[in-house]
């Protein structure tokens, strides 16, 4: 049974916790204009945000054990103060094991990457709307094995969009923030038995 996990989720939070207070305290010292992120003269530079998270997954059954690690870095565009637009990339690296039968283990190592497009609408400081394109390339294996007895990995793409809701987590005065998401894929092939359910985490910088 495949489990995807969100690694250092906690102790990102209480990390940005102890950060924005940090700032908070400082930002009492500060003119609103320090504070400020967002300025319709401050030029191109001046209107973008970064963000992104990564994750670790592993699972394990009888047959076969997966593990994962990846990142999914972001970069947002305000076009103004409460909606952004932006590029979105996710790059996961696989260590796959599978025995069949026997003592004999095969295993392979693919990578698993997607890039897209997002925009982001902020109703309120902390709740946000957001809807991704995202072009997939998906790796994965069956259990075949070819004539060199190598494990045969496959790859499938696909278009996913997501539509869905965020939280945003940040202190006055600090460009830090975590946010979840969770987000529904109206694409989900049909013939999967994949949730079209995806929840995220990270973390965001003047967001």
């Amino acid at each position: 049974m495949k489990k995807t996990l969100i690694f250092g989720l906690a102790l990102m939070a209480i990390m940005l916790a102890f950060n924005n207070e940090a700032y908070a305290q400082k930002g009492k010292k500060k003119s609103s204009k320090n504070d400020q992120y967002f300025n319709d003269s401050g030029g191109f530079a001046h209107r973008l945000w970064y963000g992104g998270g990564f994750t670790l997954g592993f699972g394990s059954d009888n047959f076969q054990s997966v593990f994962q690690f990846g990142v999914s870095p972001m970069v947002g565009y305000k076009i103004f103060d409460k909606l952004s637009v932006g590029p979105r990339a996710s790059i996961i690296y696989s260590n796959l094991r599978y025995r069949p039968f026997g003592d004999k283990v095969y295993s392979a190592n693919p990578i698993s990457w997607g890039a897209g497009a997002f925009t982001r609408f902020k109703a309120l400081d902390f709740l946000f709307a957001h809807v991704e394109y995202e072009y997939e390339q998906e790796a994965f294996i069956t259990g075949e094995i070819d004539s060199n007895e190598d494990l045969v990995v496959y790859h499938r793409t696909r278009n996913n969009m997501y539509l869905g809701l965020g939280y945003s987590s940040t202190s006055q005065g600090s460009p830090w923030g975590f946010e979840l998401l969770l987000l529904y894929n109206v694409n989900t092939p049909k013939d999967v038995l994949e949730l079209p359910f995806d929840i995220r985490a990270g973390v965001t910088y003047k967001f």
